[in-house]
């Protein structure tokens, strides 16, 4: 009988179908694992790219609406001093709201003011965006949050074009 025990034994000795099973189970899940993490990674990068290239079209287009209210008043102030050349107790005032967006793709943005161009800037991504304008009266330099924003002349104070946050 001892023989027949030895004998059987040694028969499963060899055997690893057993452990083939959990084998295969762990190497396709390993295997998963790293195709996922390598899509991922792969979508992550086009995301990225896609979200810069929103943020400056963003950037670009409120931009250009600043810039065309900003010149809208430069147009009022001078026109106010056609029609009050003495630049006394008549002088005009001249304010422009400008309804911008708070966020731009869902980030923060400031924009700063002067003489030549006005720039938009966001931190994440970090992304300036310059757009020149065409104002001819002095632009006082200035820097707002993103948001509306206010476009003023004092013609009294003789100072130039201010933005300001509303």
């Amino acid at each position: 009988m001892r023989e027949r025990e030895g004998a059987g034994r040694s028969r499963f000795v060899g055997d690893e179908r057993g452990v083939s099973v959990a084998v295969g189970y762990v190497l396709t899940l390993a295997i998963g694992a790293v195709l996922l993490s390598g899509v991922v990674v792969g979508i992550g990068g086009v995301v990225d790219s896609q979200t810069d290239r929103v943020v400056r079209g963003n950037l670009e287009v409120t931009g250009q609406t600043a810039v065309a209210n900003l010149e809208s008043a430069d147009r009022l102030a001078r026109a106010s001093a056609v029609d009050h050349p003495s630049g006394g107790a008549g002088s005009a005032t001249v304010s422009v709201a400008v309804d911008l967006p708070t966020r731009i793709a869902g980030r923060p943005y400031r924009i700063s003011v002067d003489d030549e161009a006005v720039t938009l800037r966001t931190r994440d991504p970090e992304i300036a965006v310059e757009i020149p304008h065409a104002a001819t009266l002095t632009v006082e330099e200035s820097s707002v949050r993103g948001g509306p924003i206010r476009v003023r002349y004092d013609g009294a104070d003789g100072s130039g074009l201010e933005v300001t946050e509303r």
